[in-house]
This record gives structure tokens, sequence and C-alpha cells, in this order.
């Protein structure tokens, strides 16, 4: 039974979506919680995706099934063994057949075949990462509610605190300190970064920089195929390697953040936080064997399918793909009709949801009932203005970044407070750099949350309208603790 309302979710889809993107990741987002929560006999359905005009909604799907609660619980603290046993190999095997996908090459009715297979690829690879992060989230849940039981809720982080993975030495710092090794860090600090890239393949030592930044950007290494948004229309961070040096650039002049002293772990929680904690560790670390990986395997196949209609003279450029939905682009292959047309319209619809913005939501009012707390933790709540969710603690004062788009990346300098709609973990470079952390949107765990925590820096999640309402170079303090954000 198809939803009767429909809402947007600012945490993980803040812009437009192009119409391939949205039928090809974004559909397959929601088929992939919606299998694995069936297979978990989750409490929760998952939901069906759709959008209008460029903008995202989510359709709750009823669970049609039993909710068995020791099959999610079992999930948790096996999901560590599973994933070395099956997840990891089967992820890495759905990555590299999707790169060995060519659409240019074959006759219409092969290439319409090879579309059909890149897409049961992805459903696969979208459920497992559900499968990955569900029980993630739930081992999450399964500590803190006995970490509850035995020593009460005064500090609702703390249990997730012991839970938080060690911090290993970030690639970025590795690669700061292989500028200054090679002599070449004046390069990357002192030239625009377009200049700079030119410069450093001209100079030995620069070349042998740009080895290790390649060795960085290897998509079997999962930093490759990171974006701003997993939008599938932009480019990757091994297209852009731009993104990466200004990264580097924010590295070159500052000592790496000191990691924090992780927490002793009461001996009454030993045996459960051994396999909670390396359940929870894959709520981040997934992303680089599923979903950049992946994602950046998905973009080549659909580009190839861009350029195989641009040689067959169909499109004017490889970048009017995006406009076509999936089934358009598997009718395209056999029967094209008139995509010049086609394409016109989806811009002018495209602009025009920009101006009008996504809709509260779509067809029947919301009932307004409450999220099982596995997804409450990680969607939010939302709180109001310049006040939200405590989500990393401490105290720090900066001035405001307001970061929307990759290119805001390079504008931003250490000891900003970055101001953001929500984050990724492609944002996770700029971290090590920052005062402090707000967010209009996400929980105590959502990615924000987590990784702020990870280095040590304040955080308020859920801070609903602080990019709107902070203005940009503003002074702020920001307080992990409250939750508030006061403008000084």
């Amino acid at each position: 039974m198809q939803p009767r309302t429909w809402l947007p979710d600012a945490s993980h889809y803040p812009e437009q979506m192009t119409p391939l993107s949205a039928t090809v990741w974004f559909e397959a987002v929601g088929l992939g919680l919606h299998e694995a929560a069936r297979r978990l006999h989750a409490p929760f359905g998952g939901f069906v995706a759709r959008t209008e005009l460029g903008w995202a909604y989510e359709g709750e799907l009823e669970p049609d099934w039993e909710h068995r609660p020791e099959v999610l619980r079992r999930a948790a603290l096996d999901l560590a063994a599973r994933w070395e046993d099956a997840y990891r190999a089967r992820v890495w095997e759905i990555t590299h057949e999707l790169w060995t996908l060519r659409p240019e090459l074959p006759p219409p009715r092969e290439a319409v075949a090879l579309l059909d297979r890149m897409w049961e690829l992805v459903r696969e690879q979208w459920t497992i990462h559900f499968l990955v992060v569900l029980p993630a989230q739930t081992a999450a849940e399964i500590f803190g509610e006995r970490f509850v039981e035995l020593f009460g809720a005064e500090d609702p982080l703390a249990p997730y605190r012991l839970l938080e993975p060690e911090r290993e030495e970030d690639g970025l710092v590795l690669l700061a300190r292989h500028a200054k090794e090679n002599g070449v860090d004046d390069l990357i600090r002192d030239l625009p970064i377009g200049h700079a890239l030119a410069r450093l393949g001209g100079l030995a030592p620069g070349r042998a920089w740009l080895c290790q930044l390649g060795d960085y950007l290897d998509p079997r290494g999962g930093m490759a195929g990171r974006a701003r948004w997993h939008e599938l229309s932009l480019p990757r961070e091994v297209e852009l390697p731009e993104m990466t040096l200004a990264a580097v650039r924010l590295n070159l002049d500052r000592e790496p953040a000191a990691r924090p002293v992780p927490e002793p772990v009461p001996a009454q929680l030993a045996e459960l936080h051994a396999a909670c904690a390396a359940a929870f560790a894959l709520k981040e670390s997934h992303a680089y064997h599923i979903d950049y990986p992946g994602l950046l395997a998905t973009r080549d196949v659909l580009l190839g399918f861009g350029r195989r209609l641009v040689g067959e003279g169909l499109l004017d450029d490889v970048d009017e793909i995006w406009l076509l939905a999936r089934e358009e682009l598997r009718t395209a292959l056999t029967d094209a009709g008139d995509l010049r047309t086609l394409v016109a319209a989806r811009r002018e619809e495209h602009a025009r949801g920009l101006v009008e913005g996504p809709a509260a939501y779509l067809g029947e009012p919301p009932d307004g009932h409450d999220r099982p707390a596995t997804l409450e933790k990680f969607y939010g709540s939302g709180g109001r203005a310049l006040s939200g969710a405590g989500a990393s603690p401490g105290i720090a004062e900066g001035r405001a970044r307001i970061v929307a788009r990759s290119e805001d990346f390079a504008r931003v300098e250490p000891g900003d407070v970055l101001v953001a709609a929500t984050t990724t973990p492609a944002w996770t470079p700029l971290f090590g750099s920052v005062a402090a952390l707000v967010t209009d949107t996400g929980g105590i765990l959502s990615h924000a949350a987590v990784v702020a925590r990870e280095y040590g820096i304040p955080a308020v999640v859920g801070a609903t309208g602080a990019t709107t309402t902070i203005p940009e170079g503003a002074r702020v303090r920001v307080d992990g603790t409250t939750g508030e954000v006061v403008l000084l």
C-alpha cells in the first residue's frame, strides 16, 4: 500500500536531486532499508522514495512482518563477525563488477540488460548498507540501555563515548606532513589550488607528493568516492583533487588535534562493550567500503550511458544524462524519442523547485507519531534556532563559517565554527581544524555528533535554522553540553 504522507528529510537530502540520482540511488536506499528491516524483523518498515520538483520525500511504510527484537539484537551483537565473514567481501565484489560494466560498447538490447544488472547490484549493495547500519545503531541502544540500568542517565552521552573507536591518524595530516618533508608545502599554502596542482606536476618533489595524493585517492581505499552529498551527479573527490588540497591546506600550519583519552570501561560492561563497540564502529567506517566506492562506480556506469547517448546524437552533453529518470534512460537505449525536449522540461522543473523550495509534506498531513528510539537518535527531533541537542561536550568560540557546498570547504580556516545543514563522512577533513560544529539537523548518534566526539570538538546538532539565523563571520560561542549557541 502506498503511503498517504510524504515527508522531506533535510538531514540526508538538504538539496534537490537529479531525476537519475533519485531513481537510482534514492530509490535503492528506500528499497534497501525496507528489505533490511524485513530480514531483521525491525519495528519499522522503511520508506518509499519520491521526488517533486527535485526535492526528495520519504513515504513511511508499515512493516508487514512480525517485530522480533531478539533478531535485531542478535544481528547487532554478531555484526562484526558477519561483516568480516560475508558483508565486506560481497560489497567489494559488487563494486568491482560495477567497475567492469561498459555501457558505451554493447548493442541496444545488451545495453538494456547491462542497465538492469547495474540496478540489481545497486539495490543489493544498499540492502547490505542497512544490514550493517541498523544493527550498528541498535548496538548503541543495547549498550546505552544497559549503561543507564547500572549507572543512571545523568550524562546522556556517557555510554556513546565509551563506544566510539579511537581515531586513527588522519590521512590528510600525513599528506600535509609529506608536503613539508618534500618542500612543497609553500606551493599548496600560497598558490590558488588549480595553480598549485600545475606547479606540483612540474617539480620532482611535487610529482613525488602527487603520487602520495594518488595513493590517498585510490578507489580501493574509499576516499576517492567522497563527495559533498551522495547525489550521483556531483563529482567525486578523485575527480576533483582540489577538494583534497583544500583540506590538506588546513592541516599545514596546525598540530593535529589531540586524540581524546579513552575512558575506562566498567568491568560489569566489558563483555557487552566488546561486541557493541565493534558493531558501532561500522556505523561510520562502512561508508568507505560500501557508500563511497559503490557510488563512485555507479556514477561511472551512468556517465558511460551519457557518453553513449551523446555519441548517438541524442544528448548534447554527457551531464544531461542526470536529467533522465532510470526508466526513461532504459527506454532511450532502444527507442530514444525526443530527449532534448525532455531535458529542457526537466531543467525548468528543477529551476521552479529551487524557487519554491521543499513542501512541509505531500499528501495527507503527518500524524505526528514518534519514531523508534533507534531512528530518533540518528535523525534527531529538531530544536529551536540557536538551541539544539548537546552532542559533544565542551565550550568553544570562533567565527561562524556557513558551509553549504564543497566550494565552501576552501573558505574554512583553523578555529572557525562550522555551521551546516548536516554533514556526511566527506566533510570529515574539516573536523580536525574547526573549533566547534553546529548543524540544523541530526541527533546525538548522527554522523556530525559521532565524529565531533571522535575529534573532541564541541558540537550542537538539531539546531533548527542555525544556517539561516547565524550570520556568516559572526563570532559565536558553542556549548556542546547544554546545546546552546550564543551570538557574541
